[in-house]
């Protein structure tokens, strides 16, 4: 396996770790201009134009339009959490990623690249409201800033590491769009399966619990190493809340192991999204040193859809309900797993 492909393949767990780097989304050389708050004859309008966001997720300033018919998402995060709104036949144009959910949108919506959008394109088709991903920020340079100096709101929506913070991200878009009531249903529904779960995993006793990885590449010949996830993360998070260990959790963020020291931590349990592979569990079984694994050893080796545990939205709760009934079947075997 060559890291290019890995790093390629995971690009959407990627976005979490290039998040932090991110840069103004409405921002020219580094510093974002003063979009402002729109200002009203009404005092009733100007009053509710004030409880509206005046900064994206990212923290740079933003104006929103007074209204939102045309949306352009680059996030396929938040596509998926325009769509759960009831949005779908607002959004103009997507990233070719968010074509995950093309079923869900016009026939023939334009596409742009993510990393090189066609900012004139973009501007032409009239969009009240661009959403961005802070992943493409990463390099240093606003690749939308022609689309900002057009007066289009650019609203950016960085990689949140927690729970509390997807939920926000979603009441974020509620509010830039209109929908507060809906995203607020979205967020309620969201947090009663967490603490559903939550609610079993806590009375799994401490010599109970089963030590979990989670890989987002797969070891090979050509780079014998493994991504997984570590602590301030809300795969940890999750983790966590199922009642398990989980085995990277002494590392910060998005480390890489040796080969070698991911066999060390011996989980009783592998977890991992990829698809590059075909089969993942008899690729690693296959593997010298890995057949004294507790998780190889008993077969313990499954695979959590790609896009619900990787795309920070409301349907990381899918991939919670996954990965709880592969850890402990018998304890969540009276919750409905949402992906087959």
């Amino acid at each position: 396996m060559k890291i290019e492909k890995t790093i390629t393949l995971s690009a959407s767990l990627i976005m979490a770790v290039l998040s932090c780097l991110t840069l103004s989304s409405c921002s020219e050389k580094g510093t974002a201009p003063d979009q402002g708050t729109a200002a009203s004859q009404n005092s009733e309008t100007s009053a509710a134009a004030d409880e509206r966001p005046t900064e994206d997720r990212a923290g740079n300033t933003i104006k929103l339009p007074e209204t939102t018919e045309k949306i352009i998402s680059l996030n396929p995060a938040a596509t998926q959490t325009l769509i759960d709104l009831g949005l779908a036949d607002k959004i103009v144009a997507v990233d070719e990623y968010s074509m995950t959910y093309a079923d869900s949108l016009a026939k023939d919506i334009p596409v742009y690249s993510m990393y090189e959008p066609d900012q004139e394109s973009i501007i032409s088709l009239g969009a009240d409201i661009v959403f961005t991903s802070g992943m493409v920020y990463a390099g240093g340079d606003n690749p939308y800033i022609n689309v900002v100096n057009a007066g289009v709101c650019v609203a950016d929506i960085p990689s949140s590491s927690s729970i509390a913070g997807i939920q926000d991200d979603i009441r974020f878009i509620g509010e830039c769009t209109g929908t507060e009531a809906e995203a607020e249903k979205i967020v309620l529904d969201m947090q009663n399966k967490v603490d559903s779960i939550k609610a079993i995993g806590d009375t799994i006793p401490e010599d109970k619990k089963k030590s979990v990885m989670f890989w987002l590449s797969v070891p090979g010949d050509d780079y014998p190493t493994v991504y997984s996830i570590g602590k301030g993360t809300f795969l940890d998070e999750m983790i966590n809340d199922i009642g398990a260990v989980n085995a990277g959790g002494s590392e910060e963020g998005w480390p890489a192991f040796s080969e070698e020291a991911a066999i060390a931590l011996d989980p009783d349990i592998i977890l991992h999204s990829v698809t590059y592979i075909p089969d993942v569990k008899a690729e690693i079984s296959s593997r010298k040193g890995w057949e004294n694994v507790k998780a190889v050893k008993n077969g313990e080796i499954y695979y959590v859809d790609e896009n619900a545990s990787n795309r920070p939205n409301a349907h990381i709760t899918d991939a919670m309900i996954q990965m709880a009934k592969y850890i402990y079947p018998d304890e969540y075997a009276d919750i409905e797993n949402t992906v087959k």
